[in-house]
């Protein structure tokens, strides 16, 4: 009898020993956001006209797949991983959504960038609607943007001009904080083509023109 117990107790104590070194050993978790441009990095596309507007940013919608902590990476044209150890800090819908904030507030020199939904009662000139398609990468290869956005009147309803805009960035090299940084990347591209369309169609005043 003394010797079954002492092996029940053997083997407890080897079952602490396992765990005890196996939790010791666990890959810790990493935590990344998306970056803004730096003011001092680029230079505005805005002048009095567009620095006197109020444009609201929003919604910002992303597929539904991308809406979980960890970060999504394409294995093949029909698989996706999800990096256990490698997540977004903040739920990526916001994160995209308050870059794109700053990233427009320094291209366009203003302050007046409100992101939806709107907390203030004073009226807006625009509404940008930002419908994200695609928003991932593969490890080893390129990060893809896939965005269709529009830009609305003070109404929220007169669609004055709707463009699908596609970017690649390839992360400089391997690991999960380059391939964010090439996802930043592209949101700053996105930001400035979206920049440079509004003043086009805002200072040409014909919003037809702009497809």
């Amino acid at each position: 009898m003394n010797r079954i117990m002492n092996g029940f107790r053997f083997g407890v104590a080897c079952l602490c020993v396992l765990n005890f070194f196996g939790c010791g050993t666990s890959q810790p978790s990493h935590f990344y956001l998306l970056r803004a441009v730096s003011p001092a990095s680029v230079s505005g596309v805005s002048d009095t006209q567009l620095g006197s507007l109020t444009f609201g940013l929003g919604p910002v919608t992303l597929p539904k797949y991308l809406d979980r902590p960890q970060i999504v990476t394409k294995t093949s044209a029909h698989e996706v991983d999800l990096a256990e150890f490698h997540k977004w800090a903040e739920p990526l819908s916001e994160n995209v959504s308050h870059v794109l904030a700053e990233n427009l507030s320094v291209l366009f020199s203003t302050d007046r960038i409100r992101q939806y939904p709107w907390r203030s009662s004073s009226p807006l000139d625009y509404q940008i609607v930002v419908d994200v398609l695609r928003f991932d990468a593969t490890m080893g290869g390129d990060a893809d943007l896939v965005v269709r956005w529009s830009l609305l009147g003070h109404d929220g309803q007169t669609v004055l001009t709707t463009k699908k805009t596609q970017v690649t960035h390839h992360p400089t090299s391997q690991g999960y904080e380059a391939l964010v940084a090439a996802m930043s990347q592209n949101l700053e591209d996105l930001s400035r083509e979206i920049a440079e369309s509004i003043k086009a169609l805002l200072l040409n005043n014909q919003p037809g023109s702009l497809s």
